[in-house]
Order: C-alpha cells, then sequence, then structure tokens
C-alpha cells in the first residue's frame, strides 16, 4: 500500500489489481529508488539504527536502502502483487537475511511491544480511513522502542482535490500525532514519482 489514486484501484479492483495490471514505471508511487528525504535523514544521522519497519512497502526501494544502511527491515504491505515486486528490488537483502517481506496489515501484523527502532512509511498512513489513523498512531508507538522514530510521507492539503489519498493539513497531522509523538520535522516536498504530488515529509520521535 502507498501513494495511490484511489480511482486507480478502484479502477483495477484492488491493490493486487494496480500492481499485476500498472507497468512498474507507471506507477504514481514508484520513485525507482528510495525518497530523497530519507536518504537524508539517514546520511545526517537523524533515525535511530536496529530494527526497521517498512509500512506499505510498495516496489520496496526504501526498504532496500535502509538494509543496504545497516537497518534490518520487516516490510510489509496488504499487496501480494506488491510483495512480488518489492521482492526483486531486496533480493540481495533478502538473501542476507537483512529484509523480510509480509503480506500484512499494517495495524494487525502482531508484532510485539517495542520491536522497532524506526518505523518509515511512505502512503500508508494517508491512505486510511479516518477511523483507523488513532489506531495505527498508537500501533505505532507501541511497537516502537523508547526513543523510536517515524518518517512519515503524506499527500498536502496544497495537492489539488481530486481522487487518491486524504490531502491532510499541518494541524490535521500535528492532532493525529501529537499526543504520543514529538514533531522533529515538518517539511513540505513532493512524492517522488511520475505525477510529483505535494507531500509533507515529517520526522516524529515516540514521548517518553
Amino acid at each position: 500500500m502507498s501513494s495511490d489514486p484511489k480511482g486507480l484501484v478502484d479502477q483495477h479492483g484492488g491493490w493486487d489489481g494496480v500492481y499485476k495490471n500498472v507497468p512498474e514505471d507507471e506507477l504514481p508511487w514508484n520513485a525507482g529508488g528510495p525518497d530523497a528525504d530519507l536518504v537524508r535523514l539517514v546520511e545526517t544521522g537523524r533515525l535511530p539504527e536496529g530494527r526497521a519497519l517498512d509500512a506499505g512497502t510498495g516496489p520496496g526501494h526504501d526498504a532496500a536502502f535502509l538494509a543496504g544502511k545497516g537497518w534490518t527491515v520487516l516490510a510489509v504491505d496488504l499487496s501480494q502483487a506488491a510483495l512480488d515486486l518489492a521482492a526483486k528490488t531486496v533480493r540481495t537483502a533478502c538473501e542476507q537475511g537483512r529484509v523480510t517481506l509480509r503480506a500484512a496489515d499494517i495495524l494487525h501484523i502482531k508484532e510485539p511491544s517495542e520491536s522497532f527502532a524506526l518505523i518509515h512509511d511512505r502512503g500508508c498512513f494517508h491512505t486510511m480511513a479516518e477511523p483507523d489513523r488513532a489506531a495505527y498512531v498508537g500501533e505505532a508507538a507501541r511497537m516502537l522502542q523508547p526513543g523510536g522514530k517515524v518518517v512519515l510521507r503524506t499527500f498536502s492539503d496544497k495537492e489539488a482535490p481530486g481522487p487518491g489519498p486524504h490531502r491532510f493539513s499541518k494541524a490535521e497531522l500535528e492532532a493525529a500525532w501529537s499526543p504520543l509523538f514529538v514533531f522533529e520535522e515538518l517539511s513540505e516536498g513532493v512524492f517522488e514519482g511520475p505525477r510529483r504530488p505535494k507531500a509533507w515529509l515529517a520526522l516524529l520521535r515516540k514521548k517518553g
């Protein structure tokens, strides 16, 4: 699961249909490599090392990047077809035991508390129905170790209205995450890929 024009998902009968029928280089959320802000945060030493969760891994570029930089990654997606694509991207990391791929709903992956140092979410949270968002934030806090961090990419309300993920305002993101997390960064940018919609990048640290 990743940033998605909902019409595309509806047109193809779900996430598996999209990944099976849309060429890889035409997937709107496929940047063809790791997210530039994730690279920046890693290279500037702002992310805790250890075990990472890549939520909605899609083509797997971010999971592969994190694995190459020393993280052990659990990469999850609702779509088995997405994981089949990701498997090609992360093949070497999987062979080295650095990445595990799992078909799962991010709200029900059943990982123990404090399992991860880092959660990376490039386009998962903003596809969720509003009633599920608080549960997601709670699960992120539960699964993170003390001082653990979330790298979160969402659509911005400065993106024109239309089909696709929820366009978050700054106030909405702060209201959703501030009860359990501290914002270390909240900056404007774009979703890299064929369409480059306007987006937010948040770096969040678990409270306590």
